[in-house]
């Protein structure tokens, strides 16, 4: 029987974490039920850095705990009598570097390194993590000198994550790891993955990212979480980048090129590729993506802004997260995202509808008067005309609007090649589509402009006039007009022959291989594909419908088994918020079909089911019976 394409690609995500356990069985999560493995020195979990072992993480505990792996290869570790004791991580904090954190603020303090600001020191080992504690283990790089001289990047080489939970999730291989930051740890499924949104593009695109390439990019933990405005800029640890460039726009400019490449056809190792073969390699880098986007999340559900205080220190982190919402079809992820605060992100702060529908370039960071101020100042470059007519900042096209042109075109491109990620766009995809197609016909916009240029005296020469609007004029900076037309020093070669590929058929939706789908409302009594069946609606499923509101929802039940629950990872209920009160759907319908998502089959399946049977076996009993192995 041929398996459909997200059993595939689950089957080939869990093989890789399988593989990747047994290749580092000394530090590591091993057996069936898994517990901690030992080296000479005990039982301890190692994460590999890719820039080299001096620079891999190790996290020890007091005994072999329970534990496994979420679909990113990240660990988690089951408690016992309420703690997992973390007794020491390589390399060890010391002298400002190296540091740890449980769940970590994105409003601060940092614990990571002292020569960034708003450090506080690390918590102390031996640390006992009660359930629901992401522990975060940072490499400082270049610890010994500068890390933000010539030549240096950021003053992070590498960052991990250990999860603690009370109970593992029912499937760990498709369970996405829970947010680092706060105390909410909601727990989300690849199987609710909504790989139907995913096209298979043809594009001659000399620049095309490999599959070495886009795993690189997505594999690690980005830790790119901190409100802060200039701290932002060298926290993020290089391993874990883009060419290892730690500013937000310059990652948001290379995540669109792996974007992209989600979209296209032929990505598997030896094209020409079937559809299951391109999902199977594009699957472990979707995975990373929406992780990334489910930690932005995160910090969102905090009250924490991600604009950073402006320019583009925020760029591209309302596209990761509404793309993994929009992916993941999860109702309280999309929710979240329609309510966005449009001051916390760089993308709904910088884009509008000025006052002749005319969408405009400015951001929400000064007065009027510090407006007018900045065409002598000439220090924050970004504040939006007060009155809504031309760019904002004192030289429209240049500065910040020159940085992140670029990466806005190739978003807004990316948004009309999957209509369902511009469906989910929260208050102004209008304004963004808009204004990428006009900044490459046109440039910066200047005229027609109402207001005077600066010269002579404030508020009678120039500046506002006595009724709210400025005074009148020829035009503050018509010269400026149309001005850097199409340009931006963060443009990439994938991005524009992209553009220049499928950005008229995409006005249509009419792009050989593009997928126009949208989410399907598992739970609405109707079977839209990729649904198998819904609610009462059993379709063709002679064993019954998986509820809405259980995992794998809208699928055939699987002959002799139950629905199953969901889990998360404080409490094991079916709730994705857990804590503070937070509620998931409410126990309503979700939106959940995706293609070929019914629950992996076979010996995958029969693996995934003992093992999760086994764990549970063993801590109810060792709970039960007061038993702990020797500490």
């Amino acid at each position: 029987m041929k398996l459909n394409l997200l059993t595939v690609a689950l089957a080939a995500s869990a093989a890789v974490v399988f593989l990747d356990a047994q290749a580092r069985a000394d530090c590591g999560c091993s057996g069936i039920p898994s517990t901690i493995t030992s080296d000479s020195s005990g039982p301890c979990l190692r994460y590999e850095a890719p820039s080299g072992p001096s620079n891999d993480i190790t996290f020890r505990f007091d005994e072999a705990y329970a534990c496994g792996q979420y679909a990113t290869g990240e660990y988690f570790v089951v408690s016992e009598d309420g703690v997992a004791k973390v007794t020491t991580i390589t390399p060890e904090a010391a002298g400002g570097r190296h540091g740890v954190d449980v769940n970590p603020s994105p409003d601060g303090p940092q614990r990571w390194d002292d020569r960034l600001d708003d450090y506080a020191p690390p918590i102390t080992l031996p640390y006992a993590a009660p359930p629901g504690s992401s522990v975060v283990k940072y490499v400082s790089d270049n610890p010994s000198g500068d890390c933000d001289g010539a030549g240096e990047k950021s003053c992070g080489r590498f960052a991990a994550v250990v999860t603690v939970i009370d109970a593992p999730p029912a499937d760990p291989s498709t369970s996405f790891r829970p947010p680092f930051v706060g105390t909410n740890k909601p727990v989300l499924s690849t199987s609710k993955l909504q790989t139907q949104l995913l096209s298979r593009l043809q594009a001659a695109c000399a620049d095309t990212p490999s599959l070495d390439t886009a795993l690189a990019w997505t594999r690690h933990l980005r830790l790119d979480y901190t409100s802060h405005s200039v701290t932002c800029d060298l926290m993020p640890p290089e391993d874990a980048l883009p060419d290892g460039r730690p500013w937000s726009t310059d990652i948001w400019a290379r995540d669109t090129d792996v974007y992209a490449w989600l979209h296209l056809a032929d990505v598997c190792g030896a094209p020409p590729c079937t559809p299951e073969e391109d999902l199977a390699a594009k699957f472990p880098v979707l995975v990373g993506y929406v992780q990334h986007g489910i930690d932005i999340w995160g910090v969102d559900r905090m009250g924490a802004s991600l604009f950073r205080g402006g320019g583009g220190n925020g760029g591209g982190k309302l596209f990761a997260y509404g793309f993994a919402a929009t992916m993941l079809a999860d109702p309280a992820m999309l929710a979240d995202l329609s309510a966005v605060d449009a001051d916390r992100f760089f993308e709904t702060a910088s884009y509008y509808a000025g006052k002749n529908g005319t969408a405009l370039w400015g951001q929400p960071v000064g007065t009027e008067e510090e407006y007018w101020n900045d065409f002598s100042d000439r220090s924050t470059r970004t504040i939006r005309d007060p009155y809504g007519y031309i760019d904002g900042g004192f030289e429209p096209g240049g500065w910040y609007q020159d940085n992140t042109a670029k990466p806005t075109k190739y978003s807004a491109l990316l948004m009309r090649l999957m209509p369902a990620l511009a469906a989910a766009w929260p208050i102004n995809k209008d304004a963004i589509l808009s204004y990428a197609d006009r900044w490459v016909d046109h440039g910066a916009l200047t005229q027609p402009d109402p207001c005077a240029p600066v010269g002579g005296q404030y508020g009678s020469d120039y500046g506002p006039d006595e009724d709210g609007d400025c005074v009148s004029g020829s035009g503050r900076v018509p010269e400026l007009d149309g001005s850097n037309k199409d340009g931006g020093n963060r443009e990439r070669e994938m991005g524009e022959c992209m553009w220049n590929s499928f950005r008229g058929c995409s006005e249509t939706c009419s792009c050989p291989g593009q997928s126009c789908e949208a989410t399907s409302q598992c739970g609405n009594g109707e079977i839209e594909a990729p649904e198998e069946c819904d609610g009462d609606v059993s379709g063709s499923c002679p064993t019954g419908c998986v509820p809405p509101d259980q995992p794998n929802g809208c699928t055939c039940v699987a002959a002799g088994a139950g629905s199953g629950a969901g889990s998360s990872a404080s409490s094991g209920g079916s709730n994705p918020w857990n804590g503070d009160g937070e509620e998931g759907d409410g126990g309503g319908g979700c939106a959940c079909g995706v293609a070929g998502r019914t629950a992996p089959t076979g010996a995958l399946a029969a693996l995934m089911a003992v093992w999760a049977a086994a764990l549970h076996r063993v801590i109810r009993r060792r709970r039960m019976t007061g038993s702990e192995p020797p500490g």
